[in-house]
């Protein structure tokens, strides 16, 4: 058998003998049956994270009421088939009768009863509803069977699916990283080269299978948002969707536990017309009826292009908004001030024959993160597991940097740490020996063609440890990793502007976070209501 063949399976009236309640009930009660006989840690290794029961209604509802009488729509790793129940009951109130199609990719063998069941009670509904559902279950990857097939047949997806006229995608696609050398990233070369995570490989290949206005609505992790890796990603999928709206969670834990980074809902539409305005809604947890705020903002202020990279903002407030207008009006950029941002060089079980407890002879200092605190770099460490120096050798001089002034920043945040950017002073004068040595857990900021000045250093350390800089940073990456191309391509104040407010934090009696603020925001002239806003963030 062709394994792009779809393996339809007929779903009986004696598949399920429970009476019928609600769809959204049904899906969650076999998710829970199915997640009691699975364990976390293989779900994880799967990337499977089940969507809540209260998003998936949100993501339902974003479709537009059906035009025509046949509605067909795909749901790729569906899982116990939450969100295709989601959107059927949204179907289901449709002004006239409809025959949808559902086209399910499944491979995971021990969700498979579960599905058949959920979908059986859609099916069920809706023929109460005055409606016909028919199903296709195909057990296959859908990357590595279904979207393959793209890349051999373009014009025929198998002999039901053609390429190009699906009305519809609903998905929560897997979330795990890949090698480049993968077989998805092979399989999907021509579409998205060397790309990182499967799930923007699902949003690639669902894209091709939709008709002109048709409409994708996924969740996934903001990280496609920004970034080196996505750059690619979001050429290719922006040549061929349109934006129209983005969700964002204020709380990421109270959406997925497990998952590292923001997630975000996106609704986007094949070609045709393209949007003036993007809508960006957000909400705190999961009662996203109860807390959801919106507005609609012009399609330029969220798809950056300035750049090139097409960075995705999503600007969670009226305080966000004016926080990007802000600092998008400073003139240069971070590179064009021959400031420069790199990984700290030690990859420590990569050097560990350089790796040293307490510094002695011909050893210099290293530092990790726990050695960044805002402004000041402390060593050593109250950290007493961790090696705190570094052999100094001629093997290990490629891996040590020259004691001179660096501002320093932590890579990585907790999931829900109160700040994104935090910075610390390195200050090479009181360094006890010519050379430091930086874990690449730390970013390092340092000029390209001198050192930086004291009152540089302090101003540099100022800017990141704002509250502005911070929400602004916040606006354009949903990792908890600070990635150097993000900061790199940052707005940036003048070097003299700089240098200005780094000497009135020096002149401080302490750095108190409250008076360091008011300093940046007075020297950089950002007063009125925003100024107040900030003022009053939690320091």
């Amino acid at each position: 058998m062709n394994r792009a063949a779809a393996t339809t399976r007929a779903l009986t009236d004696s598949a399920v003998q429970e009476p019928f309640t609600d769809l959204l009930d049904v899906a969650l009660n076999l998710q829970h049956q199915y997640e009691g006989r699975t364990s976390v840690e293989r779900r994880k290794a799967k990337g499977q994270y089940f969507t809540p029961q209260e998003v998936c209604s949100f993501m339902a509802g974003l479709f537009s009421e059906p035009e025509g009488e046949h509605y067909r729509f795909l749901d790729p790793g569906a899982g116990v088939g939450s969100l295709s129940a989601a959107l059927c009951k949204h179907l289901s109130r449709s002004r006239h009768s409809l025959h949808i199609e559902a086209i399910l990719f499944e491979n995971d063998r021990e969700v498979l009863p579960y599905l058949h069941r959920t979908m059986e009670h859609c099916r069920k509904e809706l023929q109460r509803a005055g409606h016909r559902l028919t199903v296709s279950l195909h057990e296959h990857d859908f990357i590595l069977d279904a979207a393959a097939s793209l890349q051999r047949a373009p014009g025929l997806f198998d002999d039901q699916v053609r390429v190009g006229e699906v009305d519809a995608v609903i998905m929560n696609p897997p979330y795990f990283k890949l090698n480049k050398n993968s077989d998805y990233a092979r399989v999907m070369e021509a579409v998205v080269h060397g790309q990182p995570n499967i799930y923007a490989f699902f949003l690639a290949a669902a894209a091709q299978m939709l008709r002109p206005e048709g409409e994708l609505v996924a969740i996934t992790p903001r990280s496609f948002c920004n970034g080196l890796y996505f750059r690619g990603f979001r050429h290719w999928f922006f040549d061929r969707m349109t934006l129209d709206h983005i969700h964002l969670f204020e709380s990421r834990t109270d959406t997925f536990r497990d998952v590292l980074q923001e997630s975000i809902i996106t609704r986007s539409h094949r070609l045709g017309r393209a949007s003036a305005r993007i809508t960006i809604s957000t909400s705190y947890g999961r009662n996203l009826q109860e807390s959801m705020h919106e507005r609609r903002l012009p399609a330029k202020d969220i798809v950056d292009s300035s750049t090139g990279d097409r960075v995705i903002r999503v600007p969670a407030s009226d305080e966000d908004c004016a926080i990007l207008e802000a600092v998008e009006s400073w003139p240069d950029r971070f590179s064009d001030l021959n400031l420069r941002v790199s990984t700290g060089p030690v990859v420590t079980f990569r050097a560990r024959e350089f790796l040293l407890h307490g510094l002695k002879d011909n050893a210099a200092p290293l530092l990790s993160t726990f050695n960044v605190k805002p402004f000041e770099t402390v060593w050593p460490a109250a950290q007493k597991k961790h090696p705190d120096a570094f052999k100094v050798c001629p093997a290990s001089m490629k891996l040590l940097l020259p004691s001179q002034n660096y501002v320093l920043l932590r890579r990585f945040s907790a999931k829900e740490e109160r700040r994104r950017l935090t910075a610390s002073c390195l200050i090479g004068a009181s360094q006890p020996g010519p050379h430091v040595a930086l874990e690449n857990h730390l970013n390092y900021v340092y000029h390209a063609k001198r050192g930086l000045s004291l009152d540089e250093a302090y101003g540099l350390a100022a800017l990141f440890n704002s509250a502005l800089l911070d929400r602004y940073f916040r606006t354009i990456s949903g990792n908890t990793q600070v990635n150097a191309t993000e900061l790199r391509t940052m707005p940036f104040p003048t070097l003299k502007t700089v240098a200005a407010i780094g000497r009135k934090v020096q002149a401080l009696s302490s750095l108190d976070g409250r008076a360091v603020e008011q300093i940046v925001l007075n020297s950089l002239s950002i007063n009125g209501s925003l100024g107040q806003h900030l003022m009053e963030a939690d320091l």
